[in-house]
């Protein structure tokens, strides 16, 4: 339990795959980093997340019934100023990785290869946050897609 979970709970949230347990479980991980780094970092990030599950506590219910809150999915919080151009927001028609979940054996590989984007959940088995692959997160797609073992990972074309 880290921050990849952590970040693999929020995910989870904010496309509506949770259900009703994602709320509870994002703050569980987030609870789980508090005070295990050694640094400030883990704990600022689990404070920011804890702030935002408490501003945005009824975007977050409408969420976690799968409904969602009506706003877009970007994949990322928006940077003012010129960081924002500096990490641009995943493009229309990105690819999405997906699962096949006939071929999937639970080996857990692809979440070592591609963290950012791929968590496992309790029984070992992949977890996807299923928003468009931002640009510098390609490479690790791809590579989890070619050394996944079963070859049940593969990457789909995103929207128009």
């Amino acid at each position: 339990m880290g921050l990849p979970d952590t970040a693999g709970a929020l995910a989870q949230l904010a496309t509506g795959g949770g259900g009703p347990s994602a709320l509870d479980q994002a703050r569980r991980t987030v609870s789980a980093v508090r005070g295990r780094g050694a640094c400030a970092h883990p704990d600022g990030t689990a404070r920011f997340v804890l702030s935002a599950l408490t501003v945005f506590a009824e975007d977050l219910a409408l969420h976690e019934t799968g409904r969602g809150c009506g706003r877009p999915v970007r994949g990322m919080l928006p940077l003012p100023g010129d960081q924002a151009s500096a990490l641009p927001a995943p493009a229309e028609g990105a690819p999405v990785l997906e699962v096949d979940w006939s071929r999937c054996d639970g080996h857990g590989l692809c979440a070592a290869i591609a963290p950012e984007l791929i968590t496992l959940g309790p029984h070992g088995y992949p977890v996807l946050g299923g928003t468009p692959i931002a640009p510098w997160l390609a490479h690790g797609a791809r590579r989890a897609v070619s050394q996944c073992p079963a070859l049940a990972l593969r990457l789909k074309q995103g929207g128009p």
